[in-house]
């Protein structure tokens, strides 16, 4: 089998993929700086060019690509069957390389914030520890009062 040149990063993002005026969209299953493999409804045929928008955190980075292969799922209903796209990057901007950088390392997608301060409510299971009594919580990020 052949090896991969770089390793993918499993990731679930959202795309938007563009072809000829035609939009459809779609979530990528793994990503790398050379390719992704893409998950959407609509067959394209190979060798199409793409125009891919990914949207990871607040930010959106643009890329073109080659499809290099598809795959279609024949267990579901035509209209709902899932089709993996191959996809080589032709073009990306600068970005996006940076974005595969912060996913390999593990760290999640900077989420930008507000100026208003937030604070942490902890989960269930992190009150009960600290109170000896089960509460329920949220996990939400809730502004401070002022």
């Amino acid at each position: 089998m052949k090896k991969r040149r770089e390793a993918r990063v499993k990731k679930s993002l959202l795309v938007d993929i563009s072809r000829k005026g035609l939009d459809q969209m779609g979530v990528t299953v793994n990503v790398s700086r050379r390719g992704m493999c893409i998950a959407t409804t609509k067959v394209v045929r190979k060798r199409s060019r793409l125009h891919i928008l990914l949207a990871a955190g607040d930010d959106i980075y643009s890329v073109t690509g080659l499809v290099v292969w598809k795959k279609k799922n024949n267990d579901a209903r035509k209209e709902e069957a899932p089709v993996g796209l191959g996809i080589e990057i032709e073009k990306a901007d600068p970005g996006y390389g940076r974005m595969l950088s912060k996913a390999r390392q593990g760290s999640p997608f900077e989420v930008r914030c507000s100026k208003s301060k937030t604070r942490s409510i902890p989960a269930a299971g992190a009150r009960r520890a600290a109170t000896g009594r089960k509460k329920q919580g949220t996990g939400i990020q809730e502004p401070d009062a002022e």
